[in-house]
């Protein structure tokens, strides 16, 4: 049985790689964005979320499993980065 991973901040850089690598290797992946509508190259189906806020993330968790039937794997890649003036 294939395991279920989501992968929060999935639509580039290290989570995108993360994701690709491991459809590749036959894991049923689920990556995340705030704009998943932009991205137009994601091998694997991306999510709305946003990390800070509750609502979001637990849709995004209802939306694997209600798709897939569970969630196995969690890798929490998303991050807010703080800009100083």
């Amino acid at each position: 049985m294939n395991k279920v991973v989501l992968i929060t901040g999935g639509s580039s850089g290290i989570g995108k790689s993360i994701g690709e690598f491991l459809h590749q290797k036959g894991f049923i992946v689920y990556g995340t964005s705030r704009n998943p509508e932009k991205i137009i190259n994601s091998i694997f189906p991306l999510l709305t979320l946003d990390v800070r806020n509750n609502e979001s993330i637990q849709f995004a968790i209802a939306k694997v499993i209600a798709t897939s039937g569970r969630l196995d794997i969690l890798i929490n890649n998303a991050g807010v980065g703080i800009t100083w003036l």
